[in-house]
């Protein structure tokens, strides 16, 4: 597993113009630094297929630990969670609304892959995972060897048009009274997140689907008891809206019950909050493959600061590296305030989590050696792709640089 040499820059006005209007890249630099690059992570063959099998072995065990807390109340309590947020899930659960598309963060030891977190309730990375590959080739045209004999294994977002469609089509059946469309429900503040739903409204009406951007204000239930918006049936809701954001929604109590009575098809479903929550780790099901976690409040604090370089502390539903402390990056007496703050906001209510330290095996890349977190997305349980980011510490969050991924000697899609 290596990092290639970029074989182009988005300051190149061509590949920078196409990264914003092809693949809607709006964000390419972030505070003058690049957050994307041109410099393809290269895996062996057998890595992939290890990376592959990894996250399918961890969406399978967290899927399987999900159910309990869907058929035990006093462990669905444990995680935490609001009575509106317990209300969506339980309603996608009981509808069989279970399509998921989720991205598995996989740390490389030097001999295997352990995962640290599974982004299941709305991952990210869509145009990145189009945009970057293409990119990187177009950008080594002028020594076309450099991508000789690899592949790019990634084909997340044909897979989702797909699934969106086989629901599309499930859903709107011979209802031909009047026109469902796809509805994408983004947080409007958020312009990455604009862009990751307007890139994927286009794929979708070029496959010949129905759509509609809007706010999660805009959602309501007609007298026939459909999810509608704007004077349109919302057959399919696919939802780049954190879940915790539905808590106090007014119509929240109505969403559930258009879900529960299957008058919409939604992705990535309501039940795969429990599978978001770092907490969905914690307790019988540790494998190679997953990284050991305790519940805060289990732990003994004592142990915890007697081996600082041991021990990740989280909070256990927390996103993009938010409120992720890793004892090796902290002093002693930095370390020591943070448990103490930690125990004390977890005795509130708040749910952490204690993870074992993964040691991660750095490799190169033109500016050094790196840490590579490699998310592996899977789709209803299957490998799709992947999205990479590179960081110089055990901490990956905003800065991280994302690259593009290609396999050695593999034809997945042959690289042209």
């Amino acid at each position: 597993m290596i990092v290639q040499a970029p074989l182009g820059d988005l300051r190149d006005p061509a590949l920078f113009r196409a990264a914003n209007d092809e693949f809607l890249l709006w964000d390419a630099f972030v505070a003058g630094k690049p957050r994307v690059s041109l410099a393809p992570l290269v895996l062996s063959a057998s890595i992939h297929e290890a990376a592959r099998t990894a996250a399918e072995a961890v969406i399978a065990a967290t899927g399987r630990a999900s159910i309990a807390a869907f058929s035990d109340a006093r462990e669905a309590e444990k995680y935490g969670f609001s009575k509106d947020v317990l209300a969506l899930a339980r309603a996608s659960f009981a509808a069989s609304d279970d399509a998921q598309l989720a991205r598995v963060d996989l740390l490389w030891t030097g001999s295997h892959f352990v995962a640290c977190e599974v982004n299941a309730d709305c991952p990210g990375g869509h145009n990145e995972t189009v945009g970057l590959p293409i990119l990187t080739r177009r950008a080594s045209y002028a020594s076309p060897e450099r991508l000789a004999g690899l592949a790019d294994p990634t084909e997340v977002v044909p897979a989702l048009v797909a699934r969106i469609g086989a629901l599309y089509r499930e859903r709107a059946g011979d209802l031909s009274e009047r026109e469902g469309v796809v509805g994408l429900v983004y947080a409007t503040a958020y312009s990455e997140d604009l862009q990751i739903c307007a890139f994927l409204e286009r794929e979708l009406r070029r496959a010949g689907l129905p759509t509609r951007r809007l706010p999660v204000t805009a959602l309501a239930v007609d007298a026939s008891g459909d999810l509608c918006a704007y004077g349109k049936r919302i057959d399919v809701l696919y939802r780049y809206f954190p879940v915790e954001y539905m808590e106090g929604l007014p119509q929240g109590a109505a969403i559930a019950d258009a879900i529960r009575r299957r008058r919409v098809r939604t992705i990535a479903s309501f039940r795969e909050a429990f599978i978001q929550s770092k907490r969905i780790f914690v307790g019988g099901r540790a494998s190679e493959n997953l990284a050991e976690t305790y519940d805060f409040t289990a732990m003994d604090r004592r142990r915890l600061l007697a081996d600082r370089k041991a021990w990740v502390v989280k909070k256990a539903f927390g996103r993009v590296g938010d409120e992720v402390f890793v004892g090796p990056l902290h002093s002693d007496d930095e370390w020591r305030e943070l448990v103490v703050e930690v125990a004390r906001r977890a005795a509130t209510g708040e749910r952490w989590v204690a993870q074992r330290f993964v040691d991660q095996v750095p490799i190169p890349t033109p500016w050094g050696p790196r840490l590579v977190t490699l998310g592996a997305y899977v789709l209803d349980g299957k490998f799709v792709g992947y999205f990479a980011r590179l960081s110089e510490k055990s901490h990956v969050s905003h800065d991280a640089l994302v690259v593009p991924v290609f396999v050695q000697g593999r034809p997945v899609r042959e690289v042209a």
